[in-house]
């Protein structure tokens, strides 16, 4: 639940074409859970991409049109590699669900396989970005800048306005739902075994701030004084790929801790549903599978 929150506020915090990839999951993520009819919607992925982009940088028609083609060879790659990869793990996550094999180590594994295929993917986003980026001219990048920073500002001002009460009621609240998304309606044991597994973690909230912070300044460096062409994709590439590097110490190292507590409460929640809970998560798990080996189908 905190990796998708955490996705979520970059989603809205980032420059627009490290955006590009993680819509693609995000979106894909959407349109199965919703259920909607998966060809039509990853078909038009290019254009509603293209749209965001131009939300937060206003392009030329040429731009629009290159970045689209760009985007559509991308969307293509995926539907044939990343997307059948995306659902073999979940069906592999389905199996041992079904069979009660869930343990902490396992969804640590499951974790870091999940990040592996998202960095592969984004290594492909690399060259798009490179090129949109020293396309733009003074004036969109500066107009940019401006969009990220009212963005930052009402997010800061989010957080702020939060007590520490508020966040822990909303994500109590977040969790619960997320679970029953795919168990159904949670026993009173199972909720508290949720809301006191969050309690125990610790909020990086100040952290991730701080990190985003530094990300941004780093990133707009790069975009605003661009080194020589090998020195600027290998930048973008820790920038866009590996952005935990900029992690500091003390903030990795809650995520870390945090990520441990989560594991281990869902696989204590894992362990212990009813056979009905544990059919229905099964069944969820293949459903989106079978959604996504779909979309491998389509042309």
């Amino acid at each position: 639940m905190q990796i998708v929150d955490r996705t979520l506020q970059l989603f809205r915090t980032v420059c627009s074409t490290a955006c590009v990839w993680r819509i693609l999951y995000i979106a894909t993520v959407l349109l199965v859970v919703a259920g909607c009819s998966t060809r039509f919607i990853y078909n038009q992925l290019d254009s509603f991409i293209v749209w965001k982009v131009d939300d937060y940088v206003p392009l030329t028609s040429p731009q629009k049109a290159e970045l689209k083609l760009q985007v559509s060879e991308q969307l293509e790659a995926a539907r044939q590699d990343d997307l059948p990869r995306l659902a073999a793990l979940l069906d592999e996550f389905a199996e041992e669900v079904e069979s009660g094999a869930v343990t902490q180590a396992s969804l640590d594994e499951g974790f870091v396989q999940m990040i592996a295929l998202i960095d592969e993917s984004m290594l492909g986003i690399v060259p798009v970005a490179e090129w949109l980026l020293l396309d733009l001219s003074e004036e969109q990048v500066a107009e940019m800048f401006e969009n990220f920073e009212e963005l930052n500002q009402e997010m800061y001002e989010d957080y702020s306005g939060e007590t520490a009460e508020e966040r822990r009621e909303n994500r109590n609240a977040s969790a619960i739902k997320a679970a029953q998304r795919f168990t159904g309606r949670l026993t009173g044991e199972q909720k508290q075994l949720i809301t006191d597994s969050l309690a125990s973690m610790e909020d990086a909230s100040e952290q991730w701030i701080e990190y985003q912070r530094e990300w941004q300044r780093r990133f707009r460096d790069l975009v605003e004084n661009p080194p020589p062409s090998a020195e600027f994709r290998q930048e973008l590439t820790q920038l866009l790929v590996y952005p935990r590097s900029f992690h500091s110490a003390e903030y990795r190292a809650i995520v870390d801790s945090n990520r441990q507590i989560a594991n281990a409460m869902m696989a204590e929640l894992i362990t212990g549903l009813s056979d009905r809970q544990r059919a229905r998560a099964v069944d969820k798990l293949r459903g989106y599978s079978d959604l996504l080996k779909k979309l491998t189908e389509a042309a």
